[in-house]
């Protein structure tokens, strides 16, 4: 009927029964030729959101953006610099109304938080819990669906918080937990590296969120065929053993290696075939040949298939036959560092309370000389009073 592009919007919206938003964009044509309103996706989180840290357009989030278009979902970034669960909470009424907006606009709305950085820099863990659950809380109140992302893996409240309010949480992926452990600064700011792993792991999320595994048209396949292209980005997984030195094995899971001693070390894709790593801060590459892993530096790794991990490995003769280093084996490795680190933590907090009560005692013997001392005083101000007052009496 020659409405033109605004005027098919204006008729759809009074069809729809839908509010005019003059900020809202219209719908969208589907697959099957459906008119359908797009999704949002709302990001509320600090600087870390905003790719301090990084070349512009390169982080996490700006790569989500570029991973959502297209597909019929629309991301805006709330985040701001210093923004914490304290901050949104208190401005809690103003948040509540702008998201109310953003649902009127979007018949589903998913609302990513991504705070808790500025909180615990600021020395309010305590209350981080309490006030990252009434954030949620808010967004589930007004139909929208929350995802905890989590971008500095020092704790568990926000998977906490996750469990209790029974909405999505995303963990922080291994290479910032690496990162995060060699660096662990408050207010923390991820290695420009980090950015792929997180906007990976977030997209996985907002896909799982949204229902679009296996429908939602052409939009759900394309983002899903992203997700698992990021799950299934590096296809090593398994346990790998030195050529020259079969008895020393390593485990890759995921993007991160896991060596017999616990220690893990990120390894990336830079190519079809070839994989980077930085050990020590010396960048190493490797390339995968004939299901093998040739480093740049000579060293070859070997996969150990599954009957191998779990029964006899081939050893030449005049070899002696040691304790099988199977993915068991480094797990038992594993639980047994992470057993010693907690046990030392308990120790050096022993010796923290140890330390804390001779510091008390000490203290208090101080307050007891100085009142002994303040007495003292006392009792001679009083004398001499009584001196004075004796002498003018015989005066």
């Amino acid at each position: 009927i020659g409405l033109g592009r605004s005027g098919s919007r204006f008729l759809y919206l009074l069809l729809a029964g839908r509010p005019l938003d003059a900020t809202a964009q219209g719908p969208c044509l589907g697959e099957s030729g459906v008119m359908a309103m797009p999704r949002g996706v709302v990001v509320l989180g600090d600087e870390i959101c905003l790719g301090h840290g990084c070349e512009k357009g390169k982080g996490f989030i700006d790569r989500l953006e570029r991973s959502l278009s297209g597909s019929g979902i629309e991301l805006h970034n709330w985040s701001r610099e210093e923004m914490s669960a304290v901050l949104v909470a208190e401005q809690m009424d103003e948040m509540q109304a702008q998201l109310r907006e953003a649902c009127v606009s979007f018949p589903e709305v998913i609302v990513v938080i991504a705070l808790g950085n500025h909180d615990r820099a600021l020395g309010m863990e305590e209350l981080l819990e309490q006030y990252l659950e009434a954030v949620v809380r808010m967004c589930q109140n007004e139909n929208a669906r929350p995802i905890i992302c989590q971008t500095v893996p020092v704790d568990s409240t926000e998977e906490r918080v996750a469990k209790a309010c029974g909405c999505c949480f995303v963990p922080a992926p291994p290479c910032v937990r690496q990162h995060y452990g060699s660096q662990p600064d408050l207010p923390y700011v991820p290695s420009s590296s980090c950015h792929s792993d997180m906007a990976k792991a977030l997209l996985q999320a907002i896909v799982q969120e949204f229902g679009l595994n296996g429908g939602g048209g052409g939009e759900g396949r394309m983002l899903e065929k992203k997700a698992k292209s990021s799950r299934s980005s590096l296809a090593l997984d398994g346990v790998w053993m030195h050529q020259e030195n079969q008895d020393l094995l390593e485990m890759i899971e995921g993007d991160v290696i896991v060596s017999a001693d616990g220690r893990q070390t990120a390894i990336h894709r830079s190519g079809p075939d070839s994989f980077v790593t930085e050990i020590d801060g010396q960048r190493i590459e490797a390339t995968v040949r004939d299901g093998r892993l040739m480093w740049e530096d000579g060293d070859i790794w070997i996969k150990v298939e599954e009957d191998q991990q779990h029964g006899g490995m081939d050893r030449p003769p005049d070899r002696k036959k040691k304790e099988r280093g199977d993915l068991r084996s480094l797990k038992r490795v594993w639980d047994a560092a992470e057993e010693a680190v907690n046990r030392t933590r308990v120790e050096e907090g022993k010796h923290e309370l140890e330390h804390e009560r001779e510091r008390l005692v000490h203290e208090r013997a101080r307050i007891e000389e100085w009142r002994s001392k303040y007495q003292q005083g006392r009792q001679m101000q009083h004398e001499e009073t009584e001196k004075l007052s004796a002498l003018r009496a015989g005066g």
